[in-house]
């Protein structure tokens, strides 16, 4: 006999997030991301790309047995295993000499560029975007020429919809922001 439950995560902190607080409850609820602590969840702060990683990998749910890494990603940390699969995968190249800098905030940019990437990977979108759909962004100048196919394809796509006619590139991103992409992503 099977029986189908239900589990429902709520955060003390959301009150000045209700804009993502369902995404947040609905991805802590699958067991994809995690609170800050067993109450808090704490959606202002910035991600590490590190722990953007972690969310993207399990939100796909990319599997696989890394054979290498990047040099500053160690074994014995908690990422270890989601970066190698991002990067044998393909969908990050780190920033330069086999680095990833795990510690350090994404930016907007970055965080939207890997998801595009790991979009086309699985199948879930083609990296179709140009320069014209940025065109609706009063900061679309801002978009470095190397992350430009992949965040027009997610505003293509929907996955990607800005604030205040602003996608904000240089930016960073917070864990409330991501919780709202990695819903998105996850009902893809």
């Amino acid at each position: 006999k099977y029986a189908l439950t239900y589990y429902k995560k709520t955060f003390n902190d959301l009150q000045n997030h209700e804009w993502a607080r369902k995404y947040i409850e609905f991805m802590a609820s699958k067991g994809v991301i995690k609170g800050t602590s067993d109450t808090t969840y704490s959606p202002q702060n910035n991600i590490t790309r590190a722990d953007f990683m972690v969310l993207l990998v399990r939100t796909l749910g990319l599997t696989g047995e890394p054979d290498s890494n990047f040099d500053d990603v160690k074994p014995d940390k908690y990422y270890y295993k989601e970066i190698g699969i991002a990067k044998q995968l393909g969908l990050t190249t780190g920033v330069g000499n086999n680095k990833f800098n795990p510690e350090e905030n994404i930016s907007r940019q970055d965080m939207m560029l890997m998801v595009a990437r790991a979009l086309e990977k699985v199948g879930k979108i083609t990296l179709s975007g140009t320069k014209d759909d940025l065109q609706q962004f009063s900061d679309a100048s801002k978009v470095s020429e190397y992350a430009v196919q992949g965040i027009a394809s997610l505003i293509k796509d929907g996955i990607i919809q800005g604030s205040d006619n602003k996608i904000n590139p240089l930016g960073t991103a917070t864990r409330a922001e991501i919780a709202v992409i990695m819903y998105r992503i996850y009902h893809k």
